[in-house]
């Protein structure tokens, strides 16, 4: 499967997550930003990014690799100005981590497939969406 569909499956993914946690949502890919989610009044931009599970040649468990940065030469870590949510998605377990953007401290990031349960699903968006809240008022 190419980088870009691979993209796109992970962005649908993260579509009916949100959806399935009461937001609404719209699928808007631009640069840095790949999802709106919508509930009463408020709204929060949503970055994707999708690793399938990959093995590793010295034994040890496959683990999901995630590129967080962005940037084609020099690479940079994401800010509030980007987007407020960094949505983590596992295609093989089909769900998702959430992150809000102030968080996110590193250029890439290694999960173990059994990160994604449905209770860590919901933990991590009840966790970043209370933060970007807060971070507004």
């Amino acid at each position: 499967m190419s980088e870009t569909l691979k993209g796109l499956e992970g962005e649908y993914i993260a579509l009916a997550a949100i959806t399935s946690m009461g937001w609404k949502t719209t699928h808007c890919p631009m640069d840095r930003i790949d999802v709106l989610a919508f509930f009463d009044q408020t709204f929060l931009r949503i970055q994707v990014k999708t690793a399938s599970l990959l093995g590793n040649k010295d034994g040890r468990s496959p683990r999901h690799h995630f590129q967080m940065g962005h940037g084609c030469k020099a690479k940079h870590l994401p800010t509030r100005e980007d987007y407020d949510v960094l949505c983590l998605v596992s295609p093989n377990a089909r769900r998702c981590i959430f992150i809000e953007v102030g968080a996110v401290q590193q250029f890439s990031m290694r999960l173990s497939p059994t990160r994604f349960t449905e209770a860590a699903e919901r933990e991590s968006w009840d966790k970043a969406v209370d933060y970007v809240l807060e971070m507004r008022r």
